[in-house]
């Protein structure tokens, strides 16, 4: 029969008694544990902060569970037709991926890799507010002039470069606490839509921020794609009013 049951009870014992008895190290221990209280407590402040400050919340679809790890672990976000929170964004400063070199002719296959872990279904990655939004009908240029003017009214967002031919606008939002800049860029396709991709400004390859080394941005990244969409989309209504006005004053009114 093995000892460790009691090897760890004897443990356990004497720890005990070294807290009751040596004072300088239940102070130590005491104010470690209050330390640690205090840190987690900040964090969960900070975390609930931002994503009110976001416009975000982990309790819309896909789920608490997904939205958390999403919110702690991501610091980029982009939209795409169905809006899966998989979907990616190329920078242009970002480092182009080294290609795999193929093997000679008669060169031993590499090791067999293991099977990648298990990724989310469609279903369970599909965040709302990263699906594109489309316009069709409406003219590309007044798309991308319409998407200047909203960010110009949106408060912390500055326009950096702006392609009409591309249909690029790239922009930096500034947080209100950290003044913390994030990257935005805005695509108007020649079909309609209007694509986003935002990044946090400790994901740029020359970041020496000390945030660096947190992977996540509590949301903030879809929260500044989910405000250009709610700012954007009152407008285009709006856009749509005045057509249908136009097409109903050029149609012939009927007789008495």
């Amino acid at each position: 029969m093995s000892n460790l049951p009691y090897f760890n009870l004897i443990l356990a014992a004497v720890v005990i008694l070294i807290l009751i008895f040596v004072p300088f190290i239940r102070r130590l221990v005491f104010a470690l544990i209050r330390f640690a209280v205090a840190i987690v407590a900040a964090f969960i402040a900070i975390a609930g902060i931002s994503m009110l400050m976001n416009n975000e919340t982990i309790y819309e679809k896909p789920g608490v569970e997904a939205r958390t790890i999403r919110f702690l672990t991501e610091d980029h976000a982009a939209t795409s037709e169905k809006g899966l929170g998989s979907a990616t964004c190329k920078w242009p400063d970002e480092p182009v991926p080294t290609a795999t070199p193929t093997p000679a002719a008669g060169a031993a296959s590499p090791a067999a890799k293991p099977a990648a872990a298990s990724t989310p279904s469609e279903e369970e990655d599909v965040y709302p507010e990263l699906m594109t939004r489309s316009f069709p009908g409406i003219p590309r240029q007044k798309l991308f002039d319409m998407s200047q003017q909203v960010v110009n009214s949106l408060g912390g967002w500055k326009i950096v470069k702006a392609d009409p031919r591309s249909g690029t606008i790239e922009c930096i939002y500034t947080s209100r606490i950290l003044a913390s800049e994030d990257d935005v860029k805005i695509t108007i396709t020649p079909k309609g839509d209007i694509e986003l991709c935002s990044r946090s400004g400790t994901a740029r390859p020359d970041s020496t921020s000390l945030l660096r080394f947190f992977p996540g941005d509590f949301g903030a990244n879809i929260g500044h794609i989910k405000q250009f969409y709610e700012t954007l989309e009152p407008k285009m209504d709006e856009v749509y009013k005045e057509q249908q006005e136009k097409e109903n004053a050029k149609k012939p009114r009927g007789g008495p």
